[in-house]
Formats: C-alpha cells, structure tokens, sequence
C-alpha cells in the first residue's frame, strides 16, 4: 500500500486493525500536517495526481466508467 498526499497536505496512510473477533482488517487514515507522525510518511508520499499516471491510469479509468455504468457498484 502506498502513502497518498491528497489536497491539502494531509497524508493517507496504510492502517491495519484488529477486530475483537480476530478479524484482521486493512484500510487506512489521515494524517495532517500537524501531526507528530507527519515527518515520517512524508517521505514516502505521492500526489493523488501522480498515481493517475502511466499505464495503470489507463487501465483504472475504463474499471472506474464500468462500474459506473452498474447500479450495483
């Protein structure tokens, strides 16, 4: 998983949690620039706007009109 920096500044990062059942759940959260963990994602942060770059970007974009077009999704 990556770090994303969305507007702002503020940084999405990886988090996982544990349920009280033992459920192991990934997701994330933010973390704004006042933040003391702030200064360790940094580095490894990339804009929302780079990630929509290259061939990847392409490919997500024709995921993202199909599911659009489903009423499920």
């Amino acid at each position: 998983m990556s770090v994303i920096m969305l507007p702002g500044g503020v940084l999405r990062v990886p988090a996982a949690t544990t349920l009280p059942d033992g459920t192991k759940v990934d997701g994330t959260r933010e973390i704004r620039p006042d933040d003391p963990e702030y200064p360790r994602w940094l580095p490894y942060a990339q804009r929302e706007a780079e990630l929509w770059q290259g061939d990847e970007a392409e490919q997500d974009q024709r995921i993202l009109a199909r599911w659009q077009r489903r009423e499920s999704a």
